[in-house]
């Protein structure tokens, strides 16, 4: 499965499982001192659902002009940049020599490969996804917060021109699907930054195509929920539109009987049902792909909050993120500070891996232990 090339940019290539082969290519970057080698494991894994993966050598690695001490504080603050900016001219090179179409790629990037990937929203329109991963998209505030944190000296109005060049905050120009992964804690790459990319992205398109998750306690790291929640989404751009239509008549179908039979039990859908027809501020809505019923949810509405009363998904569906679609959906609806759910043991693992966090309830019913999820709206005014 490993194929590894030296051309005009030396990369490493994994092959897609042939039975499986979506034809799209993920180009994915590699962080700061560490090596294209290193993600070749990661690199199968998206190999087996399906996708063509380039793991580039970066100039100043690997075998490009590797620097003795990478981590030496001067040295990293001379060539951090230069070998995003670097990265960036050289992508349109690589995709010559790839021969693969803007339309069939995903750029993503983990640590530094994010300000990679994120910097491919300032130059290219015809992507087909970017997921940026504990990095950054707002270049020039970033590198303001790293150097109030390290005491440096402030930019000199050259340093600023030269960023703001490349800064996709400043310049953007992908306007399709991108998804934000970033540790809360993460002492290396602050946090600000990304979510201020992310509100400059929502200001300028809307919500609908930019997907943030921030994870409680990760510091700077790619951890195995960044990574799943990177192939959820992956799989989420091939996929068939879901479309969602809110229920009001007072007559339950069959199909959402047995969706509600699910999130409840059967004897209680009919009764779920009536209470969403006869409240003010309870939604039920049903979702189906390609005029086929696949899921639904129920929500109650108070002031900034939204709580996910019910939700279910067609035995047929599962293991698609229909049901993370669909809450990505309500919450573009309907527009929360917060969205909040009571779940049990066996479906809590969902919600964390669709961005709440989850708090113990302990045994509310005997045997039974309950969980609080949350997942708060980002909202950040400084772009």
């Amino acid at each position: 499965m490993k194929i590894i090339k030296k051309g005009l940019l030396p990369y490493r290539a994994v092959e897609p499982v042939e039975e499986k082969d979506t034809g799209l290519a993920v180009i994915f970057y590699h962080g700061w001192g560490t090596t294209a080698e290193s993600y070749l494991e990661f690199a199968e894994a998206l190999a087996e659902e399906g996708y063509r993966v380039i793991l580039p050598e970066l100039i100043y690695h690997d075998s490009r002009n590797l620097l003795a001490n990478p981590f030496y504080p001067p040295i990293l603050q001379e060539f951090f940049w230069k070998t995003i900016f670097t990265s960036m001219d050289e992508f349109d090179g690589l995709l010559e020599e790839l021969k693969i179409l803007a339309h069939q790629l995903i750029v993503a990037g983990s640590s530094m490969g994010g300000f990679i990937a994120a910097g491919m929203g300032a130059r290219q329109k015809q992507l087909a996804g970017i997921a940026s991963i504990n990095g950054s998209g707002s270049f020039l505030l970033t590198e303001q917060l790293l150097r109030t944190r390290d005491l440096r000296p402030v930019l000199s109005p050259d340093e600023k021109i030269l960023l703001k060049h490349y800064d996709p905050a400043k310049s953007e120009r992908f306007s399709g699907p991108m998804l934000l992964l970033h540790g809360k804690e993460d002492p290396v790459i602050p946090v600000e930054g990304q979510m201020a990319y992310y509100q400059c992205r929502v200001k300028k398109y809307g919500p609908q195509q930019t997907k943030m998750i921030l994870y409680d306690g990760v510091g700077h790291q790619f951890t195995d929920e960044m990574a799943a929640a990177f192939i959820e989404w992956l799989k989420g751009l091939q996929q068939s539109p879901l479309t969602a239509k809110e229920l009001v008549t007072p007559f339950i179908s069959q199909e959402i009987k047995s969706l509600l039979g699910y999130a409840t039990s059967p004897g209680q859908a009919e009764e779920a049902y009536e209470e969403y027809m006869a409240a003010a501020n309870q939604r039920l809505y049903r979702f189906e792909i390609r005029e086929d019923v696949v899921g639904c949810i129920g929500i109650h509405l108070e002031e900034g909050q939204l709580k996910i009363r019910h939700i279910a998904v067609t035995p047929e569906a599962r293991g698609q993120g229909i049901g993370g679609r669909m809450i990505e959906w309500i919450q573009t609806e309907h527009s929360p500070c917060v969205v909040v759910a009571e779940t049990d043991r066996k479906a809590v693992e969902f919600y964390r891996k669709t961005g709440f966090t989850a708090i113990s309830l302990g045994e509310k019913y005997p045997g039974v232990e309950r969980f609080q999820c949350e997942r708060k709206e980002i909202r950040y005014e400084k772009c």
